[in-house]
């Protein structure tokens, strides 16, 4: 094992003599372009230097964390992990240890990347660090680094693992909301690309090079081939549109030139890299081979990171197109939000995965000459549909620009598409179709989704209490505190909030209408309660938007210099300048009656399925009762 250790280092160094020569042979190309003065040729070989440490060690964190959860998989109801599923979560404690010194040493890097090759100190020292974000986003990452070897160290069973993934994919992202995909025009197409890319390409290179460093069985070889096949198939695929949308600039000719040259080596060493890893199944190439070439395309991707791209190039945009990523031309009308289609590629993604696995179980139930409840399935693709929309058609696309339209597509994806998902049964369909892992076989997707369902974190969520304070605070402490304002600028964070307004849903409505997976849970009259407890916060919200004489999307700013006392009012509906800009207090009225409406009429639509469920339960009941009469008189 150590053989295998030393020459994976060595193919490691390979990424960084390429990020050395690729340094040296450019030159200080990009810093006139941002406004900069050149730091040096050692912060120039620094910098890009670091960011392939973090890469590396970010893909061997994530690689060994993947081998221990699905690719060396003990029998079921043995051991939470076999002995090379316990040696990879070493591999992932160390390379996350590794990648946090290096993000935390990325820090004052990029800081004297962009002051001319110095750090500054005292109060310039969190000036210089809010202009520019990107040093923020190492210390994130680092943070993220640190939590996620500690908690490595800490894995006693597979959902701890499956958490400890969790942090380590943030660590992840954290650099790539402050890099050039979360700037220039189509930025919200870019950020969302540019994140697949890194975590699929993560996952391909890690359990490719964990696995080959540990060694592993027939069927572990087997399973990192299937697994590195669908990762390296979306690594290219979103690479492929990260790399249209960022090459889609407004400047002239030649603009990002070796921004381009970069991706386009970086591409050719990939490819290379794909035709060596096929000749190495059939045993004509060794494994360090294939690492190393890997190793390289994540440094010359490290180095066009300090890059200029041409979406980032001098041109006229509008100031929408600049602070959105895309134009808004006309004003929201119906007829507008129906026609005006933009993909957000998570949810779409989401949408279009959790469809596929329902027609997949589907599919096999047919063929097992298995009924399943139409109505069902109606509310599931239903449910997938309707995220669609209210994330990809004009609820989507207007929805960073005017809080009407933000409103009603947050409250379909709150309430109405959790509602849809929890009629359409999803566990009911897994478990029944699902295969169970042989007595002597490693375990498969059916133990992997009861080791979820009986993870504490998620039951303790699921509690109806829990998820109520969850389901009534976020809206609650979204739009009825300063927090919508600070964050709506911040365009990566969008897709996150999204995500957690249906994550919250789904906990909240999914055991009170479908029931929890294990067992009845409550009464028909306690998830009653509860759903009529959640009522009233939608209310609150929509009377308290109608009643609040400013917009809430305004906030204080006090300027760097203090300003002489001087506080500037800041808000980023009025910095889009749109020509058919709302009156912001008119629209802000209609989001609260929008609130109220599309939060509550899904809600009331819960507590009729509930009691229909308990009419049909107490009529099956009474059927019983009586059938059990009836046998008790014949037998006498």
């Amino acid at each position: 094992m150590r053989h295998r250790a030393a020459l994976a280092g060595a193919a490691a160094l390979v990424g960084l003599l390429v990020v050395v020569l690729a340094v040296l042979v450019r030159g200080p190309v990009g810093y006139p372009e941002l406004g900069l003065a050149d730091s040096g040729v050692l912060v120039r070989v620094l910098v890009p230097a670091l960011r392939t440490v973090v890469d590396l060690a970010a893909a061997a964190t994530v690689g060994g964390l993947l081998v221990a959860l699905v690719v060396a998989t003990p029998a079921p109801d043995t051991v939470p992990f076999t002995p090379t599923g316990r040696r990879a979560l070493g591999v992932a404690r160390g390379a996350a240890w590794a990648g946090a010194v290096a993000a935390a040493l990325s820090v004052p890097a990029t800081l004297a990347d962009s002051t001319g090759g110095h750090v500054p100190l005292g109060p310039d020292l969190v000036t210089t660090m809010l202009a520019r974000g990107e040093p923020i986003g190492w210390l994130v990452a680092a943070v993220l680094g640190v939590a996620t070897a500690l908690a490595a160290g800490e894995v006693r069973r597979w959902t701890g693992a499956l958490g400890v993934l969790v942090l380590a994919v943030g660590a992840v992202l954290v650099p790539v909301a402050t890099g050039h995909a979360a700037d220039g025009v189509g930025r919200d197409l870019g950020l969302a690309t540019t994140a697949f890319h890194v975590v699929a390409a993560a996952g391909w290179l890690g359990t490719l090079g964990v696995l080959a460093v540990l060694g592993g069985d027939a069927r572990s070889r087997w399973r990192v081939a299937r697994l590195g096949a669908v990762a390296g198939l979306v690594t290219v695929a979103s690479g492929a549109v990260a790399a249209t949308v960022a090459l889609n600039g407004p400047g002239g000719p030649g603009a990002g030139l070796d921004w381009t040259l970069l991706v386009l080596l970086g591409a050719a060493f990939a490819v290379v890299a794909g035709g060596v890893l096929w000749r190495r199944r059939a045993g004509r190439v060794a494994w360090p081979v294939d690492l190393a070439l890997l190793a390289a395309v994540v440094g010359l991707s490290a180095v066009a990171t300090r890059a200029v791209p041409p979406v980032q190039a001098a041109g006229a945009t509008s100031t929408p197109t600049a602070l959105l990523g895309y134009g808004l031309a006309a004003p929201p009308t119906p007829a507008v939000l129906a026609t005006s289609w933009r993909p957000e590629l998570v949810t779409l993604t989401l949408a279009v995965v959790l469809a596929g696995l329902y027609a997949a179980g589907l599919r096999r139930l047919a063929a097992e000459g298995a009924g399943w409840p139409v109505a069902r399935s109606v509310a599931w693709f239903a449910g997938c549909a309707l995220l669609v929309v209210a994330t990809s058609s004009g609820l989507g696309r207007y929805g960073p620009a005017v809080l009407s339209v933000h409103i009603a597509g947050h409250m379909l994806v709150a309430t109405a598409v959790p509602l849809l998902w929890a009629l359409g049964a999803p566990i009911v369909l897994a478990r029944r179709t699902l295969r169970e892992a042989p007595p002597e076989g490693p375990e498969g997707p059916s133990e992997w989704l009861e080791h979820l369902l009986a993870a504490p974190a998620l039951r303790w969520a699921c509690h109806p209490a829990v998820a109520l304070v969850l389901v009534v605070g976020s809206p609650a402490l979204l739009y009825l505190t300063p927090v919508f304002a600070l964050t709506q600028p911040l365009g990566w964070l969008q897709p996150l909030m999204t995500l957690w307004f249906l994550l919250v849903g789904v906990l909240f409505l999914g055991p009170l209408v479908a029931g929890p997976p294990d067992g009845p849970g409550l009464p028909p009259i306690a998830r009653l309660t509860f759903l009529v407890a959640s009522m009233p916060v939608h209310a609150l919200v929509g009377l308290t938007l109608l009643a609040t004489d400013h917009p809430v999307s305004r906030t204080p700013v006090l300027p760097a210099d203090g300003g002489a006392g001087q506080i500037f009012v800041d808000d980023f509906f009025v910095r889009l300048r749109l020509p058919w800009a709302p009156d912001l207090l008119a629209d802000q009225h209609l989001a609260g009656i929008l609130a109220w409406l599309l939060g509550d009429l899904p809600l009331l639509a819960a507590v009729v399925a509930v009691l229909v469920a308990w009419s049909h339960h107490a009529r099956d009941e009474d059927a019983d009762r009586r059938a059990d009469l009836l046998v008790g008189l014949t037998s006498r």
